[in-house]
């Protein structure tokens, strides 16, 4: 859920969609790759990026008016329905792009601990259930895996 200045909701799902495409493998071809390196997606990244091909996404959103949220024949949030884009467009909103590879794997990747409950001015939590679930339990699997100090982390 957005905010504006005048106190007013929005809500917001968001899109991240690849500018090179997607490609998929069979499955056949998945259990080989995987077989020979299992972070060979991890690999493919990186050597991307040391190479300068830069991986791309570019950002779209979709938004609701919350007064409209029963309108529809679904729970618009219910984290597995896909809002119909016929109805409810994308809107290009950014870009994110992969330039530089981490100089310290421990401390750029191992030690980062993501929260859903830390936002910033102008994001609120909707009643997603599966989002109000990681909210409660994100700050908890980081104490476990990074310790009790782990906002004053570095990453």
């Amino acid at each position: 859920t957005l905010i504006n200045r005048a106190g007013k909701a929005t809500y917001v799902k968001f899109h991240w969609k690849p500018t090179c495409g997607v490609k998929s493998l069979l499955e056949e071809e998945a259990a080989r790759v995987g077989g020979e390196n299992h972070s060979h997606a991890t690999q493919d990244l990186y050597d991307s990026i040391a190479a300068g091909n830069y991986p791309e996404w570019k950002l779209f959103i979709q938004t609701m008016d919350p007064a409209h949220e029963d309108s529809f024949d679904f729970d618009p949030l219910d984290v597995t329905k896909t809002w119909p884009e016929d109805i409810l467009p994308l809107q290009p909103v950014g870009r994110l792009v992969l330039n530089k590879n981490i100089d310290n794997f421990f401390n750029e990747n191992e030690q980062l601990a993501f929260c859903p409950s830390i936002v910033v001015p102008g994001v609120y939590y909707s009643d997603d259930k599966m989002l109000q679930t990681r909210i409660f339990s994100y700050s908890d699997t980081q104490r476990y895996r990074l310790g009790p100090n782990y906002l004053q982390l570095p990453a």
